[in-house]
């Protein structure tokens, strides 16, 4: 029976095996070189002589195709790992329990210390291969002002969503959400209206290639929004488990609308 502490253990064996059963000469070596690891240290991996430090983790996961919520499943079983070999030098990422299947649910009042949508950006970029945690690069790749993205950093880090380690930024929570989605606040307001002005933005700006603007204008049966919305949120999910389950080399924004244009 598979244990919490199992699962990362788990998802390395069964992506070697469902490669070998592809291909009946891929080796050991040939699944380290895929994870960019050593062959001797995947080794040890497997044979459970040694754990994977977060860094390693993150690396790991780009190329096992894991959901949002696989991979905070998979980071739960390395913290119950880490912790049960009662290590001195613990990551900050693994001193305290994961929720692995859950999303972090934030305080609707957070959102008048993180609102802008920089914030967010910031917390994704940590996962893009080519991270770097200078002000300068963030600012440069999300075209704030350097000053934004250091007061920006420091409220995350304030916060608990960002830790340093190594001399880097790291997101301690992948999968966030509003913990009461019935409230809002001019916070709130606020970043929904960035998102809106964003994507009008990408509208002139940005190849359709690079986009996808999807709308339809519809005569609708109001009493069905609330199954409407668990919808969307539905596929949200979805595609946030397609588009974060491979590499991760670039950080959208996101969004499906539903609106009146009917005044009441």
């Amino acid at each position: 029976m598979e244990t919490n502490r199992d699962f990362f253990l788990n998802c390395l064996t069964e992506e070697m095996s469902r490669r070998c059963e592809k291909n009946p000469r891929y080796s050991l070596r040939a699944f380290a070189r895929a994870c960019e690891i050593s062959p001797g240290v995947l080794s040890q991996f497997l044979s459970g002589k040694k754990v994977p430090s977060y860094k390693c983790a993150q690396k790991i996961m780009t190329h096992l195709s894991l959901t949002p919520q696989a991979e905070e499943k998979f980071l739960d079983s390395l913290a119950s790992r880490h912790q049960s070999r009662g290590l001195k030098r613990l990551s900050p990422v693994f001193k305290k329990a994961r929720t692995p299947l859950e999303p972090k649910h934030l305080d609707i009042e957070l959102f008048k210390i993180i609102g802008d949508w920089y914030h967010y950006a910031i917390l994704m970029l940590t996962y893009v291969e080519n991270f770097n945690s200078s002000h300068k690069w963030i600012a440069s790749q999300l075209g704030i002002t350097e000053l934004e993205a250091k007061l920006a950093t420091e409220r995350l880090l304030e916060v608990g969503l960002l830790e340093k380690e190594n001399n880097t930024y790291v997101c301690t929570e992948s999968h966030f959400t509003t913990a009461d989605k019935h409230l809002t606040n001019a916070a709130l307001k606020k970043h929904v209206k960035q998102s809106l002005e964003k994507a009008i933005h990408s509208v002139d700006n940005d190849p359709i290639d690079k986009r996808s603007m999807t709308y339809m204008t519809m005569a609708i049966d109001e009493t069905k929004m609330v199954e409407a919305k668990a919808l969307v949120e539905e596929f949200t999910n979805r595609m946030s488990a397609l588009l974060e389950g491979g590499k991760r080399s670039k950080v959208y924004e996101f969004g499906v609308y539903l609106y009146p244009l009917q005044k009441d």
